[in-house]
Formats: structure tokens, sequence, C-alpha cells
């Protein structure tokens, strides 16, 4: 009797033993079905919001396109108007007497066009930026003779407001690295509008160019594809604008306020760093403004009453930095010292003049 008790209790646990795991196991699947179907959802929603992202951006895209070849259009019809007035104000300034009334209203006149001119290239720039159009476009020129150019075109400008402006060659390393290749037409309109704006807004002291080269620092170690995709994709503006055999990455460097050091371009050999400074003695932007001043069409208060300006120009003046590789922002001066220091980058193929070669080829003259 014991013995087949024994073997009753035996079975009977043996046999909730085997429903125990056959439960758990049964548990064991569905919950891995489960977490088949959750993660088979989530995939779904991301997909489908990937999707939605898509279609957003290029709904976007192609409404940015309409709105550029509008802008195109509109901007080939009012050039033209304003060639045929300009034309019509030089016939008349042939025939107006000079020192006369008529005269000092036709300069006006002409005044006033070369403003419209200004600011319609200022909207065509900002639209060709925003549609990803524009692109750099690379040349060999003398950076020097470049410097000293927009100094000696900006050098009246200054006088007539008994301002100086002052070319600060600094350590002479762009005497050095003086022969470069790069965008000249673009670094130039950076210059200039910089130039400007510190010339406008400055009635006593000095404006100062500082320039000087050095070797670029090392890069760190390139991101992920995910990091650079997430990169590309914050940087609206610049949408399609990068150049060259270059990927983003990170920036070395100093790190300023407002200067773009989270992407650049991979740095090929023979490369310099050409950083550039504009100092002016003005009324100094507000640091809590400081950010603003790039955006489009913004403009500080403090600094811009009286003064005309339609709020392109800086924010055009990053964009164009950017496309080169390098970022702009604005440094502190010195406790005490009035006015504001614009600094920026860009990075330009250094081209090594072979004075061997030039010696060689006067020898063989002589």
């Amino acid at each position: 009797m014991g013995r087949g008790t024994n073997n009753v209790i035996g079975d009977k646990i043996s046999l909730i033993i085997i429903i125990i795991i056959i439960i758990i196991i049964i548990i064991i699947i569905m919950s891995f079905k489960l977490i088949i179907i959750t993660s088979a959802r989530r995939e779904m929603c991301v997909k489908a919001a990937l999707i939605k992202q898509k279609e957003a951006t290029e709904e976007a895209e192609r409404k940015s396109m309409s709105k550029s070849v509008a802008v195109a259009n509109a901007s080939h019809e009012v050039r033209t108007a304003l060639a045929g007035i300009t034309g019509l104000i030089q016939m008349c300034r042939t025939d107006a007497i000079a020192h006369s009334k008529l005269n000092d209203n036709l300069k006006h006149m002409e005044s006033c066009t070369n403003d419209l001119y200004s600011l319609l290239n200022s909207i065509l720039d900002a639209s060709k930026i925003e549609a990803g159009k524009m692109q750099v476009e690379e040349e060999e020129f003398d950076l020097q003779e470049l410097l000293e150019d927009v100094v000696d075109l900006y050098y009246p400008l200054g006088m007539k407001k008994g301002v100086d402006v002052i070319l600060d060659p600094c350590d002479e390393s762009v005497e050095k690295f003086r022969r470069v290749r790069g965008d000249r037409g673009k670094l130039k309109q950076v210059l200039c509008n910089l130039l400007y704006n510190a010339i406008k807004f400055t009635d006593e002291g000095y404006v100062t160019l500082r320039v000087w080269a050095r070797k670029p620092s090392p890069l760190p170690p390139p991101p992920s594809k995910a990091e650079v995709a997430s990169s590309i994709s914050s940087m609206t503006i610049l949408k399609g604008c990068f150049f060259c055999d270059a990927v983003a990455i990170t920036i070395g460097g100093d790190e300023e306020e407002g200067v773009n050091n989270n992407l650049v371009f991979q740095r090929k050999d023979g490369v310099m760093e050409y950083i550039f400074k504009v100092v002016d003695t003005g009324k100094g932007i507000p640091k809590e403004k400081r950010k603003t001043v790039f955006e489009n069409y913004a403009q500080v208060k403090e600094t811009s009453e009286h003064q005309l300006g339609h709020g392109l120009g800086l924010g055009i003046a990053q964009s164009l930095v950017w496309l080169m590789g390098g970022g702009i922002g604005i440094e502190d001066k010195e406790i005490g010292e009035r006015g504001t220091c614009f600094r920026f980058n860009i990075f330009l193929d250094n081209i090594i003049i072979n004075n061997s070669c030039c010696v060689h080829a006067l020898r063989g003259k002589g």
C-alpha cells in the first residue's frame, strides 16, 4: 500500500511539473510573438513617419524651387527696368551742367538705383542659398592683393566719416602663403559686407581688417553615418551646397560663440587655414543679440537706428563662410573697449611657387 501510494504521489508531482513546463513554454512563445508583433508595429510606425517626413521634405523642396524660380523671373524683370533707368540717368548726366541742382539730383537717383541693385543681388543670393544652388567656384588668386583691393575700396568711405580703414598683416603669414586656390568672389563678398557694416556703424576711431594663416589643426575621427546624416539634415539652408571631395565632419579649432563648430569638410593636403578679423570702434552689438544678427531680415535696433539696411548681409555672409568650409562669429573685446569684432575662418589650397623653375627659366633666357 505504501509503495502504491508513493507511486501515485510521484505521478501527480511529475504531471504537475510537466503542466508547469508546458505553461512556461506557452508563455515564452506568446511573449516572443508579442515582442515580434510589437517590433513590427514600431518598425511600421517608423517607416510611416519616414515616408511622411520624406514627402514633407520633397514638398518643401518643390515649394522652395517654385519660389526660387519666381524670384529669379521677377529679379530679371526688375533688373531690366533698373538697367533702363540707369541708362537714362547716364544720358541725362551728359547733358546736365556740372554742380547744378539737376546734376545733384541725378547723382542721388544713380545712388538709389545702385542700392536697388545691391538689394536685388542680396535677395538672389539668399534665394540661391536656400535652394541649394550656390556653388563654390575655385580659381587661383593672390590673397594679399585681394585684401589690399578690398581695403582700398572702402578707404574713401571711411575717410568721409573720419574713420581709419586699416589692413593689419599681423605676423606676415599671409604674405608667405598669398598664392591660394578658392572662391575669390565669395570671399570678397564676405569681406566687403563686414567692412561696409563696420564703417556704417562706426562714427569715430578705426576699422581694422586683420588676417593671418596657420596650418589646420588635426581632424578628429570622422563621425558615424547616423551623426553625419543628422547634422546635414539640420542644415537645411545649405542643403545641396556641399562641395569638393568632402564629407561633413567635426571641425577642430577655437570654440567661439556663434561659430559653426559642427560641420566642415574633409581637408586635403596642402590646405592652409586663414583667419580674418574685422574690428571696429563703433556702437557694438549687445551680447544677447549676437546670435540673431546672422538671421535673414534680422537687425539689431540698438545699432541700426537711423541706418538703412535690409538685414540680409550677415546671413548671406554666414552661409558663404559655411560653404567655404569655415565658421563665423562675434568675439568679445577687451573690457572697456567699444565696438565689435567679427571673426571667421576658411580653408584654402596653398599654391607653392617653384622658385627653382623660375631661376632655370631666367637662365635659359639669358
